[in-house]
């Protein structure tokens, strides 16, 4: 039941209004707006009637609550909440974004993800010490010096850190190290350890079950909210159906109707809902577009080595080329998402403009755009601080193309940077050299590798975007008939092996690179 006051009662009005309901067994939750009080009732209102209530001079009107969850309902809490964790709010304007790996597995590897997630703009570490698994003999987890290490690495980048709980034993353990508690989907209805975490005031993030209803998170949410601690963060991570090509299916169509529910924020996490790593870029994009107040990524810096979930977990490099997209969605929708200094390249993670611009800007967040042009007007528009741009290569000399837009574009060269290119026939694990049809690469690259190809004359060549970008196409046509020419790098992104390495024609090869930016205006 919902007692909406009238305009302008006293406080203590309201309080006298409080205290008799109180005396009828109930709790009196209130809640109070910039131009109404609202007092929402929890408990067996079966002898308190609304025309009772309704007598009281202060009383508006009365509102009965049909569904079963009143803490978490938005019709007790009209206005959307919002979450400090740390120095993160989530449930603002501004997009929550928790990255990190499914398992610290020592501390070198959370060390180096923590601070590559934090310069790429993510918000929050997260990481697993208390691993729950379907089998027993899957790694299960540092445990406790997990938890040490994660809390270290957060620490050394300044992210508060995100881990699950598994058993309420630990509630004392995670309430010292742990910033934002994680209740996972197999522990979404562990009834008493939902109760005990309601007994603190650190936020919890709370996962969907594997096939719960809505309705049923909102009632696991209620256990926590009702013991006391209102500081829940709601999370879609997918369910289980009828489909197998994805490990889960996520349901973003959870996103609005939990925003409608309830004024609880509501985080997507795309890695455990697909299970695939080449879907997170578009599912994060889709989570933005439904309204979700946050994502979190698994990342982890070598995922065909993870011990757990390596599958789903990208890079490093590739959350920091899927970050800027995220932040056009972001304006999109009204919300923000914070980054520093910015430099943009053409192509991909893996491509040679994008480790020319690792070397001259270590600290920076990186931008992959599609072609040099693109890169041009994001440093014009001032999107970006800076672009790197090839210039030249001592094989197959000037890149016109990119001279003449930084003419066009009216941009200066402030610095450069000759980088040894060396060129690799890269394709999918187990192709023969004999079954490939079809060769894919950046038109320059392609020159630089011409004795290669003359060599092959079978070899149908296929000029693309940028040499990332080609690796990038023969990773998802995965046909054992294509293949690419690219960096080792790029193959190592792709999860492609390489079946010769310095195929270029020469060994002194390099390409001069230059950081270009908006001309200074005299003042």
């Amino acid at each position: 039941m919902i007692i909406v006051l009238k305009q302008g009662v006293p406080e203590e009005r309201v309080e006298e209004l409080k205290k008799w309901i109180e005396r009828h067994g109930l709790v009196v939750a209130p809640i109070y707006g910039s131009e109404k009080t609202v007092l929402g009732l929890v408990g067996d209102t079966s002898g308190l009637s609304a025309d009772e209530l309704s007598m009281h001079d202060v009383v508006e009107k009365v509102l009965k609550v049909q569904e079963p969850f009143k803490k978490a309902n938005r019709k007790f809490h009209p206005e959307n909440t919002v979450i400090r964790v740390g120095n993160v709010l989530v449930g603002g304007k501004e997009l929550a974004v928790i990255a990190g790996p499914c398992s610290v597995e020592s501390e070198e590897q959370i060390t180096e993800i923590a601070l590559r997630v934090k310069k790429a703009g993510a918000t929050m570490l997260r990481g697993g010490a208390f691993k729950p698994r379907t089998s027993p003999y899957s790694f299960q987890g540092l445990r406790a010096e997990g938890l040490m290490l994660l809390k270290r690495a957060g620490e050394a980048a300044g992210l508060p850190i995100v881990s699950e709980i598994t058993n309420p034993i630990y509630i004392e353990l995670f309430d010292q190290y742990v910033d934002l508690i994680q209740v996972g989907a197999r522990n979404m209805q562990n009834f008493e350890l939902l109760k005990e975490l309601g007994r603190l005031k650190k936020p919890i993030l709370l996962k969907r079950g594997f096939s719960n209803t809505l309705e049923e998170m909102l009632m696991a949410c209620e256990y926590i909210m009702s013991a006391g601690n209102e500081n829940v963060i709601l999370c879609e991570r997918g369910i289980r159906t009828f489909e197998t090509y994805t490990r889960n299916t996520l349901d973003l169509s959870a996103v609005p109707a939990l925003k409608r529910m309830s004024h609880l924020p509501v985080l997507v996490d795309p890695s455990h809902g697909c299970g695939l790593s080449w879907m997170v870029e578009p599912l994060s994009k889709a989570a933005v577009a439904v309204g979700a107040d946050g994502l979190i990524i698994e990342v982890h810096n070598n995922p065909m080595a993870a011990l757990s979930d390596g599958p789903q977990s990208i890079t490093p490099d590739e959350f920091a080329y899927i970050m800027p997209r995220l932040r056009e969605y972001a304006r999109l929708e009204g919300r923000d998402m914070p980054v520093g200094h910015s430099v943009a390249y053409a192509g991909t993670p893996g491509s040679f403009s994008f480790e020319a611009a690792e070397k001259l800007f270590p600290a920076s967040a990186m931008v992959g755009l599609e072609r040099f042009e693109d890169v041009c007007e994001a440093v014009s528009l001032g999107k970006v601080d800076a672009g790197i741009l090839p210039l030249e290569n001592t094989l197959a000399g000037k890149v016109t193309e990119a001279v003449d837009l930084i003419e066009r574009y009216d941009l200066e060269i402030t610095d450069r940077l000759k980088l040894k290119i060396s060129m690799n026939l890269i394709a999918p694990p187990g192709t023969d050299m004999k079954s490939i049809r079809k060769i894919y690469s950046k038109d320059k690259a392609l020159e630089q590798c011409k004795k290669f190809l003359d060599d092959h004359p079978e070899y149908r060549v296929i000029p693309f975007s940028t040499t990332s970008a080609a690796a990038q196409a023969v990773s998802a046509l995965d046909d054992k008939c294509s293949a690419a020419i690219a960096s080792a790098s790029a193959a190592k992104l792709n999860r492609l092996e390489i079946l010769v390495s310095d195929i270029q024609d020469s060994a002194e090869n390099y390409t001069e690179f230059a950081v270009v930016k908006q001309k200074r205006r005299p003042e």
